[in-house]
């Protein structure tokens, strides 16, 4: 076990799944990740002057693989560590029933990258994340705590560093609906617009709510990257697969999001701009 202050623990699947390579992928330029295959494999690797990790992911590449049972055994012998269970595409349905474990926060695979972002930033800054909250917490509780509690990301910047935001979805009230989720995230929206974002658009991030797959918008999505390199695009669809969100990445997309659209990866959005926008001033 490696004794970086900053370390997630992987338990379970990681490599055989492209969602989950993808994620690692990612998450490993922020955190040091160790990756162990099973829970039993996690508890013969430890010894007992090994640090606590400071984040335990139990991957899950089908609905009910990980029980209640294995998440308290983890518990019980890294009781410091945050843990949450990540889904792959084939579990991504669970989060729209609420949780299905006791005790443990689950995360669909798309939203992991921009949530670690939140969770990091808080750890470090002493803020809220979904970490501390309640595991059975649903969804629009999450959304009334954040509104509520959390210190959203245009009231800690200065004039200079502000993220203007650009919305887009395929109706009007598509676009109002996104709208007030990026405010209610912390975002400052500057305009909210239906269908495609201008590509002369002078926004620092564009927020776009796709009504089809992000395979038929690449060439839009390349011509947003060509016009502005720096700006972050992230796009909202349901059930984002791992080859389209590649190719929409690989098009210029910064992040690819799901539906129902989650307010802390809203934010992990934001806090990536904000963290851009300061280093360039």
């Amino acid at each position: 076990m490696t004794s970086a202050k900053r370390t997630l623990l992987w338990i379970g699947d990681l490599g055989n799944t492209a969602e989950f390579r993808h994620v690692a992928t990612v998450i490993q330029k922020d955190i040091e990740l160790c990756h162990l295959p099973t829970v039993d494999a996690a508890f013969h690797a430890a010894t007992s002057g090994d640090p606590e990790p400071l984040i335990i992911c139990l991957s899950e590449t089908h609905p009910g693989q990980i029980h209640d049972a294995e998440v308290l055994r983890v518990t019980r012998r890294w009781p410091l560590s945050k843990i949450v269970v990540v889904g792959s595409c084939l579990a991504d349905g669970q989060r729209r029933s609420g949780p299905s474990l006791s005790g443990v926060l689950q995360v669909p695979w798309h939203d992991l990258p921009s949530r670690m972002i939140v969770w990091l930033h808080g750890l470090e800054s002493d803020q809220p994340s979904s970490l501390a909250d309640a595991p059975s917490f649903r969804r629009d509780e999450r959304w009334l705590l954040d509104a509520t509690t959390t210190k959203t990301p245009h009231t800690v910047l200065d004039q200079s560093t502000q993220v203007k935001v650009t919305v887009a979805a395929s109706t009007d009230t598509a676009a109002e609906a996104v709208h007030e989720l990026v405010t209610a995230a912390g975002g400052i929206v500057e305009q909210a617009v239906t269908g495609k974002p201008p590509i002369q658009d002078t926004a620092d991030v564009v927020i776009w709510d796709l009504h089809d797959s992000p395979e038929l918008q690449l060439e839009w999505i390349r011509l947003l990257t060509c016009q502005n390199p720096h700006r972050i695009i992230a796009l909202l669809c349901s059930f984002p697969r791992s080859e389209t969100v590649q190719a929409a990445i690989d098009a210029g997309a910064t992040v690819v999001l799901g539906r129902p659209t989650d307010g802390e990866a809203l934010r992990g959005v934001l806090l990536l701009a904000k963290t851009a926008l300061s280093a360039s001033h």
